[in-house]
């Protein structure tokens, strides 16, 4: 049987417009739609089988769906804490940059590293990062969610 991607994609739509709703909300869910079906269209190597096919949708519509949350997070300010004023509000920002920084240096491997620098401060895209460490995207993707879970479990333990 044929993998027909646009036919496998229509068959389980419904399916994946409700996990790209519950991730990025109801007003992205079409959009990350669109952007999961045009990386599928792209795959050079489909698998020939069709639920293989089905889960690199799915997981494509999934991680799709996180970049457009973690992209509307990065967009939102921080709120004026009680009043406080800008140094203190400054100086606390300051000693919470500090914190993650030693976390970061003290904690992460070089890998982690990298990739955490190339996607949140450089700007990189998954496909830029694994080329650069030589890793698939979807180990890019892993690395960078390990790094920050490390991240935020040494930061909760150390507060």
């Amino acid at each position: 049987m044929e993998n027909n991607v646009l036919t496998i994609f229509t068959r389980i739509r419904q399916r994946l417009h409700t996990t790209a709703r519950s991730i990025a909300g109801e007003d992205n869910a079409d959009d990350v739609l669109q952007d999961a079906f045009c990386k599928l269209w792209t795959l050079k190597n489909m698998p020939p089988d069709q639920q293989q096919t089905e889960r690199i949708a799915a997981t494509i519509v999934k991680n799709v769906s996180i970049d457009y949350l973690r992209s509307a997070n990065r967009s939102v300010q921080p709120a004026n804490v009680c009043g406080a004023t800008d140094d203190a509000k400054e100086q606390d920002m300051r000693e919470r940059f500090d914190a993650v920084k030693r976390i970061v240096e003290m904690q992460l491997s070089d890998t982690q590293r990298r990739v955490l620098w190339m996607r949140d401060y450089e700007g990189y895209s998954f496909a830029e990062i694994a080329a650069a460490v030589d890793m698939t995207e979807e180990n890019v993707r892993q690395t960078l969610s390990r790094a920050r879970k490390q991240i935020r479990e040494t930061y909760k333990n150390i507060n």
